[in-house]
């Protein structure tokens, strides 16, 4: 088994966009990656012994003075890593979980890069080759809502207060709308950022609702009060569920109801699309957590693996600085 960079035009990224589109990997995608500077994302291959694909994922790599970080690519939830486990008993498809974790814990290492954070996907829970080449294994938490159940039973689901927040919406008049103006969506998703000083990334966010989104792969919905603007959720569409991307509201001309109703109708959409799940993501802070939480989801837990350079960590810790 080995790993193997797709480079664009090549034999093995010819046949590797073949295996993303029948696997449906959308974060693996052509269409997504286009979201990237070329050379700051990197596309990889897994082949057998055989030189066959048998899965990819993809990173993101930057610099910053004289480091060289890789991390998850921005807004994607983690690396997309997927394979075919070929194995038929309990003892060969863990031995095989084993070897795809070793050769891309190995691969990470081969780059010598000062500085690798990067999420996996949940299914992927070996994380011990990772922990024995000296990488930090940690784990983080995100929200899922099982979309099988009526609407009646989500209803249920959710916190009396994200209730009450879309009644008072209701007869406050406020108007919740499906939306594909997305200079609108921007605008609302760059006042939050700004005001938590997360604004980061901005071509990219843009990329991703003014080249990648189509009503295909993505949903977004706005709320009017009194015909302004006043929140917006987007979703992105990944396989046999939502993924909900961005959020963002008016601080200015805020309603308690407004996010949270864009949030509602964002679920009961991806119900209506025969998805069977909605992802809020997850966030490791706590106001955050709450508000996805009271949602109604089933908590699920992935990991992050990290390895950071003693140089760059000294440097990082006098500077006090977080670089992604």
């Amino acid at each position: 088994m080995k790993i193997e960079k797709a480079h664009n035009g090549s034999d093995v990224y010819s046949k590797l966009q073949n295996f993303i589109s029948a696997h449906k990997l959308l974060f693996n995608s052509a269409a997504w990656l286009k979201n990237y500077q070329s050379d700051n994302i990197s596309l990889c291959a897994i082949l057998n012994n055989n030189s066959e694909i048998i899965g990819c994922f993809h990173y993101y790599t930057f610099k910053k003075a004289i480091f060289k970080f890789v991390i998850t690519a921005p807004f994607s939830p983690n690396i997309d890593l997927f394979y075919i486990n070929p194995s038929l008993s309990v003892v060969g498809k863990n031995s095989f979980n084993k070897e795809i974790s070793e050769t891309v814990a190995n691969y990470f290492d081969s780059l010598k890069v000062p500085y690798v954070n990067i999420n996996l996907p949940d299914n992927m829970l070996d994380t011990q080759p990772f922990i024995w080449k000296g990488y930090l294994s940690r784990t983080r938490f995100s929200y899922l809502i099982d979309l099988s159940v009526n609407e009646s039973q989500l209803w249920d689901n959710l916190s009396s207060e994200k209730r009450k927040s879309i009644n008072k919406a209701g007869k406050d008049g406020l108007v919740i709308e499906q939306s594909t103006n997305h200079q609108l969506i921007y605008s609302l998703i760059i006042k939050s950022l700004e005001r938590n000083e997360l604004a980061k990334n901005q071509e990219i966010i843009r990329n991703i609702l003014f080249s990648f989104s189509t009503p295909q792969n993505s949903f977004a919905f706005v709320a009017y009060n009194n015909s302004l603007p006043i929140g917006a959720t987007f979703c992105v569409i990944n396989n046999n569920k939502a993924i909900y991307l961005f959020g963002g509201f008016d601080s200015e001309n805020k309603h308690h109801g407004a996010g949270v109703s864009c949030m509602w109708q964002s679920i009961l959409t991806a119900k209506k699309l025969g998805l069977n799940y909605f992802d809020f993501e997850g966030s490791m802070d706590s106001k955050i957590e709450r508000y996805f939480r009271e949602f109604g989801g089933e908590l699920i837990s992935y990991f992050t693996v990290q390895k950071i350079k003693p140089l760059l960590k000294l440097v990082l810790r006098i500077k006090k600085h977080n670089p992604i």
